[in-house]
């Protein structure tokens, strides 16, 4: 697309168009810049608006406030020299940026990497660019503006990562993956929340396994979490085919391939972009606690006993570090913890087993039918195949029962009251009661208040507490 087809494309947007009107008739310099443009280049739609204001036009922002019924807000760090503002309407998001550079040239010089760096004039219609980007643009190169841009933020390093998974056929420039390896230290003086912001982006992207790659290949991976150094090299058990973090990264890969073999095999699969922030930390934590658990019996036989607590363990020293939300965190180390479950059941599973195993892992079973799917196809090991069928059916299935809501959360046919009217005190004893009725009932036991009370009375009759 040249520049005059790109003109018509900017201003063909009712948004942008009179946001042109109105810079024109106050005589106020407005720039579009950065992702919106090369969105543009690239044949993207977009309702994502980044734009610039000489810091002396700044009360202009309310102009636009005013005209199109918005609020701004701030956001970003005014140490960090991050502070933008944003304004959020139906589906369109605004940045604007205030810049004291004397022209936009100058503040384009400050931005992250070239492609990033084109502006286009709403007053005046004409663009502006740093030296290359044009040409970067159509090369689909990522490179940075400056030698001091990574300086200036580190960020920046995940960043190129980000946009090599969610922008097709893009490439990191040589020098630029040069100066991350060099500088990969840096990334640790950042907070762990714009550390996560990155990661969380990079895993919603279509490519999130070529984005852990490009994490571990450019030294990033094992700076922001070093617990995972110890996987590399990591041999396994005839279950496997690849060592422990290959493992790893082949899983990650194929939790997409999972959520489509589900949909084939005709199950339903509604996931949140939390769901799918979940599985892909679960699978990238999922076996970090092997090296720890590693052991040979006297056949030479390799074992990774418990390995899922310690797995579960380290998990949480990196989300904890990272500021992963609560919410978060429980739902990861769910997966985690129960990450074997499904892998160890044999053919001769009964159903009752697999309708405690879906009352206990409860909304997280379709999330851990996924996992499972996914870590069984990537093991290839000759044990491992052996067992395709069985794993997958007993997937299936789990999905099936996942369905009967009352097998997830069954209606409680007693209470504690009841219990402790056999004279048990309030505790964790009358908890575990509790939990074996209930657990009754999921297996299919029980139906009834009565039958409860019936199986309450015989089992545990009077407490003989005092």
């Amino acid at each position: 697309m040249d520049q005059k087809e790109l003109k018509r494309e900017i201003l063909s947007d009712p948004f942008l168009s009179k946001l042109s009107s109105l810079a024109k008739e106050m005589g106020v310099p407005l720039f579009l810049v950065g992702g919106y443009i090369r969105d543009l280049f690239f044949g993207l739609e977009s309702r994502d608006y980044d734009l610039a204001l000489p810091e002396e036009h700044a009360s202009f922002t309310h102009v636009i406030e005013d005209t199109f019924h918005l609020h701004f807000f701030k956001i970003g760090k005014e140490e960090m020299g991050t502070v933008a503002y944003r304004a959020i309407k139906e589906e369109i998001s605004i940045d604007l940026t205030l810049f004291k550079e004397k022209t936009v040239e100058e503040d384009l010089e400050r931005r992250d990497f070239t492609l990033n760096a084109t502006a286009f004039s709403l007053r005046d219609e004409t663009f502006h660019s740093v030296e290359g980007a044009l040409e970067d643009i159509d090369k689909r190169v990522i490179r940075t503006v400056s030698e001091q841009s990574i300086d200036r933020d580190p960020l920046r390093m995940l960043r190129a990562i980000r946009y090599l998974c969610t922008l097709d056929g893009l490439l990191i420039d040589l020098e630029l993956k040069e100066e991350i390896c060099q500088k990969k230290e840096k990334i640790q003086d950042l907070p762990g929340e714009r550390i996560r912001m990155e990661l969380d982006q990079i895993l919603l992207s279509r490519r999130p396994g070529a984005g852990i790659r490009a994490l571990y290949e450019l030294g990033l991976l094992f700076v922001l979490m070093p617990e995972l150094k110890g996987l590399e090299n990591l041999g396994q058990n005839e279950h496997h085919h690849l060592d422990v973090l290959s493992h790893t990264f082949l899983t990650i890969e194929k939790i997409s391939w999972a959520m489509d073999w589900i949909v084939q095999n005709g199950r339903r699969l509604s996931l949140s972009d939390d769901d799918r922030l979940s599985l892909y930390y679960a699978s990238l934590f999922h076996d970090i606690g092997k090296q720890d658990s590693y052991s040979k019996d006297e056949k030479g036989r390799v074992h990774f006993y418990y390995h899922e607590a310690r797995s579960s363990q380290k998990a949480e020293q990196i989300m904890e570090r990272l500021r992963f939300s609560n919410s978060m965190m429980r739902k990861v180390l769910r997966l985690i913890e129960n990450h074997m479950r499904i892998l160890n059941l044999s053919r001769e599973t009964k159903e009752t087993a697999l309708k405690r195993l879906v009352n206990q892992i409860s909304n997280e079973s379709p999330l851990l039918v996924v996992l499972t799917l996914a870590d069984k196809e990537a093991s290839r090991g000759v044990l491992s195949i052996q067992i395709d069928e069985v794993v997958e059916n007993h997937c299936l299935r789990v999905l099936d029962l996942f369905e009967e809501k009352d097998l997830v959360h069954p209606p409680p046919l007693i209470t504690g009251h009841d219990v402790m009217a056999l004279g048990y005190r309030s505790g964790p004893r009358v908890g575990q009661i509790l939990s074996f009725i209930r657990e009754k009932q999921v297996e299919g036991e029980i139906r009834t208040r009565e039958e409860a009370l019936e199986i309450l009375r015989q089992r545990f009759g009077q407490s003989g507490e005092q």
